[in-house]
């Protein structure tokens, strides 16, 4: 349980209640939802060794869902005066009843029992406006001594969400996020060096080492040389580890597997739980009061979200199951995962690369896409400090690569774990899934062509 010394961001349970209870109150509906999110959001950009803008929004947003038999719609606001809410709910359910029949629609849930989650961390929920500008001025000064030009994002939310249904179903939770990322860049623009952090506690963003990461990557990223492409043995630092297997995320679903879209689909029918898939160093778990990765212990409909082992030594445990398809094959319905925990090693990234006889460092990705679903593979950019290493250093700076690459190739050929760590793993820079990840030492990585970009 977090501290609760200061007043906290997003309605209360109890106003989230209230709120929610007026709303039920004026429905006609054979059945009704609302979810409600409340909130700040905030945050700082910096450009050319600036501050360009910085900001903060609080809103309340309220989500009524109404449902005709199996005709169901939904409607927005955030205007919370009676008229309006009324408004909206009858518009809602005018939206319901020319809606088309939706044939997998179950009635709403009932009251649930949930696991208590506290996410909400003060550090973060009292985060001011000058207390982000001090953190940004660190990588502006960090570039300036080098005469770089640095531009940042610090990104920042704190609040609550619940949701509530006509079937007397309420849940209640509230958390805070934050996400820092820093570029360091020469005046030429052709080094560039990247650091970042996310979590859900300020306490545990690390502004200076930010700062001394992406200066130090842009410096040793000058003079970059061309290296070719090919499949290598590559040390993914924990942020493009935590950009990869975020993708992982939509993965471990039942339905995917079982009707054959899927990696873990068995071929003949039915999926492959129980089989051995990975290295055996490789569990992979979410559990939504992981600390500093906390995430609502509901569904938006209400389902509780439990901690769940998805993957362990190796072996796929468990798939997600939508309250449909749970009810098609008879089985308990399951939500899929809320955060992404992989386990890892007491290795440094160090460690790693003096390990690698040839092979490639890498910073982060961008621009990532999917390619085939069936082997969970996707393309993209290597970015923000590219380096080949020879006998257990660094060698040199070499120009980034396109990769093509399985992730599912990747988890059956890890070699070296190190420490995991919460990572910024959104291309946005945004706070997002959290996401908690080692550095991984991986062999026959494939990258695919040589890019000019920086």
């Amino acid at each position: 349980m977090q501290s609760n010394t200061s007043k906290r961001h997003g309605l209360s349970s109890d106003e989230s209640r209230r709120l929610c209870d007026k709303i039920l109150g004026m429905a006609r509906a054979d059945h009704t939802r609302v979810n409600v999110n409340s909130g700040i959001s905030g945050f700082t950009r910096t450009a050319i060794n600036r501050i360009t803008t910085a900001g903060e929004t609080n809103n309340v947003n309220v989500q009524i869902t109404s449902v005709f038999g199996k005709r169901v719609a939904s409607v927005n606001t955030n205007r919370l005066d009676d008229a309006s809410l009324e408004r909206a709910v009858r518009d809602a359910e005018s939206l319901a009843r020319i809606a088309p029949e939706n044939p997998e629609y179950l009635p709403e849930l009932g009251e649930q029992k949930y696991r208590e989650v506290d996410g909400y961390y003060a550090s973060t929920g009292d985060l001011t406006t000058e207390a982000r500008a001090r953190a940004a001025a660190l990588g502006i000064k960090a570039a300036e001594s080098a005469k770089f030009i640095a531009s940042g994002f610090i990104d920042v939310s704190a609040g609550s969400e619940a949701v509530a249904t006509s079937n007397r179903l309420f849940a209640y939770s509230s958390g805070t996020g934050v996400a820092s990322t820093l570029t360091i860049r020469t005046p030429d623009g052709l080094s560039s060096g990247w650091a970042g952090d996310e979590g859900s506690d300020w306490n545990t963003i690390e502004s200076d080492r930010i700062a001394a990461d992406a200066l130090r990557k842009c410096r040793e990223w000058r003079g970059k040389t061309a290296l070719d492409p090919g499949k290598y043995e590559v040390v993914l630092e924990p942020a493009a580890a935590g950009m990869l297997m975020l993708r992982m995320l939509g993965t471990f679903d039942a339905r995917q597997a079982d009707e054959g879209r899927s990696f873990f689909s068995k071929r003949g029918g039915g999926n492959r739980v129980g089989e051995k898939l990975f290295d055996e160093r490789v569990t992979i778990i979410s559990d939504p009061a992981e600390k500093n990765a906390e995430t609502s212990h509901f569904t938006g409909a209400g389902m509780p979200v439990q901690r769940e082992a998805w993957v362990e030594k190796g072996v796929l445990k468990s798939l997600a199951y939508s309250r449909f398809w749970a009810m098609k094959q008879g089985v308990a319905a399951k939500p899929g995962p809320s955060n992404f925990i992989m386990s890892g090693g007491d290795a440094s990234v160090e460690d790693l690369i003096k390990s690698v006889k040839r092979g490639v460092l890498i910073t982060r990705f961008w621009y990532i896409r999917p390619l085939n679903p069936r082997i969970i593979s996707f393309t993209g950019l290597t970015r923000d400090g590219t380096f080949l290493i020879e006998n257990g250093k660094v060698a040199r700076p070499v120009t980034n690569f396109r990769f093509n690459q399985s992730l599912t190739e990747l988890l059956a050929n890890v070699e070296m774990l190190g420490r995991p760590v919460r990572v910024s793993a959104d291309e946005s820079s945004s706070t997002g899934t959290p996401v908690i990840v080692p550095p991984i030492k991986v062999k026959d990585f494939e990258l695919a062509s040589v890019s000019d970009a920086i």
